[in-house]
């Protein structure tokens, strides 16, 4: 019957000068040293160093209204364009941990949020909202639209005293007017409403 080997008789097989196994439960120390490809190691070591966070405050400071202009140049819209930037900052800050080039981060995001607006925008060209016709009486149309044709100033006041209730001088409260303009200005509104109506 031939004597099974055992682990010890199996370990001894590998000792001599020659051989560069060890035990490793003998020996603590021991270490397996793998070899790591040194581009690896220079982008690792970049990366901690590059790694310092995004001051997006700053970036906003410096770029904005350059961005601005690129995002107006596309949409051919100034207060769409101003929404576009603003997107491209939130989106930043959402992946600044992640993002190396915030600059080149922050002109790519523009320039896709713009070009993606008008494609929306084309699609909603192409399927336009059929308005339904209105349900009001037509003397309240009539008003709604001699309303509509008053300056800016007078329809605001118009519709601050009848659509919201307020008062003259919640009226000036909120418009940081005298209330003695919100009377006169609300005076010439509905005279010239009066007007328009007969």
């Amino acid at each position: 019957m031939r004597r099974t080997a055992g682990r010890g008789d199996d370990l001894e097989r590998f000792r001599g000068a020659r051989c560069q196994v060890s035990d490793v439960e003998a020996d603590p120390s021991f270490v397996v040293s793998v070899p790591v490809d040194p581009l690896l190691r220079a982008a690792a070591a970049r990366a901690t160093v590059d790694a310092a966070p995004v001051d997006v405050t700053a970036l906003y400071r410096e770029h904005r209204r350059r961005l601005m202009g690129l995002a107006a140049a596309i949409t051919l819209d100034a207060a769409v364009a101003e929404e576009m930037v603003h997107e491209a900052f939130i989106g930043l800050q959402r992946h600044a941990a992640t993002v190396e080039n915030p600059v080149g981060y922050l002109q790519r995001s523009v320039v896709n949020l713009s070009i993606n607006l008008i494609r929306r925008r084309r699609v909603a060209a192409r399927h336009p909202v059929v308005v339904p016709p209105p349900a009001s009486s037509p003397e309240v149309d009539e008003t709604w639209a001699a309303v509509v044709r008053l300056p800016p100033r007078q329809r605001a006041v118009v519709a601050l005293r009848f659509w919201q209730d307020m008062t003259i001088d919640g009226i000036a409260d909120t418009l940081d007017w005298p209330p003695g303009s919100v009377k006169s200005t609300l005076h010439r509104a509905l005279k010239r409403l009066e007007e328009e109506l007969r």
